[in-house]
């Protein structure tokens, strides 16, 4: 049964050192857990992560007692209700979030599903692309991607062979010229991936694209500068996340890649909605970690199920990129890797 019995909270500690809620969902024959991840200004500490608790087990949970975990997009809803804002200030993105996440596990686990496939639904086979963190500078936090991708390890073995080949040059150029170099030993098609951290001027940011072995690049800066490199630029992932959040733009024009933390929506349902405007958009949503997370493997389901084309890892996220391979695997000869093309 999918009726839920119970909804318990309790204080989760993140990687980091930071402190989130944990929830559990219970129904008779089916349990869901998920922590809640903080994004880059944790808000959660010691205190919050008990206000948060408390919100649980004393709010949220008697008014979800007896609701079916299976009517994911209604709870979700209720959650809204019972906050009572428009930005989820009340209870928090955070609590929102785990909640939401765990009634789904809760649910799927009474069908005896995986949860990739609870979302997505019986001809879910596509995985997501890996875009794996391999060193942080100054001014840019490096990735590598592998654009002819047959096997998720290959993204491994390519940030591996990239940094040992680098050494102790850490500049974009090294990096870059690490990239063609582990392409040829390989037998891999790898290539950079930026975010950037600080302001640059357009032209610097377009030149360092161009010179250099990239595919993928998340900016920081006005509308001017998503134009420039949409337009200057060829196969390359443009990635809108600062113009999303900060301006709330949405557009092609602008960007052909978003990345999407659940963490900053607050329930699946809110990510499912925003993942599908990205793909009406012809932007390609990327499904991407929060700063602090627990080592719990929803992740790599939710993007599977929701069809993301691709996934951005930190680089202490072995327990997620571990599940992706078991999700590969689970899925066997079904499965494919989505195109990534720019």
């Amino acid at each position: 049964m999918t009726v839920i019995e119970n909804v318990i909270g309790r204080v989760s500690v993140l990687r980091g050192g930071r402190y989130s809620v944990e929830v559990d969902v219970l129904t008779s024959s089916g349990f869901g857990r998920f922590a809640a991840p903080i994004d880059e200004n944790p808000s959660l500490y010691i205190a919050e992560a008990h206000r948060a608790v408390s919100e649980v087990d004393e709010i949220i949970g008697p008014e979800l007692i007896g609701l079916d975990a299976s009517e994911q997009e209604l709870i979700d809803s209720y959650l809204w209700e019972i906050d009572g804002t428009d930005d989820l200030s009340h209870i928090g993105a955070n609590t929102a979030l785990a909640v939401s996440v765990a009634v789904a596990k809760a649910a799927a686990s009474v069908r005896k599903s995986p949860l990739y496939s609870y979302l997505g639904g019986t001809f879910t086979t596509e995985l997501p692309v890996p875009i794996l963190e391999i060193l942080s500078g100054d001014t840019f936090d490096y990735y590598v991607t592998v654009r002819d991708l047959m096997e998720i390890t290959d993204v491994v073995d390519a940030a591996t062979k990239v940094v040992e080949i680098a050494g102790s040059g850490e500049d974009l150029e090294a990096l870059s010229n690490s990239t063609e170099k582990a392409s040829d030993e390989l037998g891999l098609e790898i290539a950079l991936g930026l975010t950037q951290k600080r302001p640059l001027k357009t032209e610097e940011v377009l030149s360092l694209v161009e010179d250099n072995n990239v595919a993928y690049i998340k900016p920081l800066g006005d509308e001017e500068l998503f134009l420039e490199l949409i337009a200057g630029t060829h196969g390359v992932f443009v990635d809108g996340e600062h113009l999303f959040r900060e301006r709330g733009i949405l557009d092609r024009r602008y960007f052909n890649a978003l990345s999407i933390k659940p963490i900053n929506l607050g329930t699946l349902t809110d990510l499912y909605n925003l993942v599908n405007d990205a793909k009406s958009e012809r932007i390609v949503p990327i499904l991407s970690e929060a700063r602090y997370e627990s080592s719990d493997e929803a992740l790599a389901h939710i993007a599977v199920g929701l069809r993301c084309p691709a996934m951005v890892f930190r680089k202490d996220s072995i327990a997620k990129l571990n599940e992706l391979i078991r999700i590969a695997e689970d899925l066997g000869e079904r499965g494919r890797i989505i195109t990534f093309e720019g």
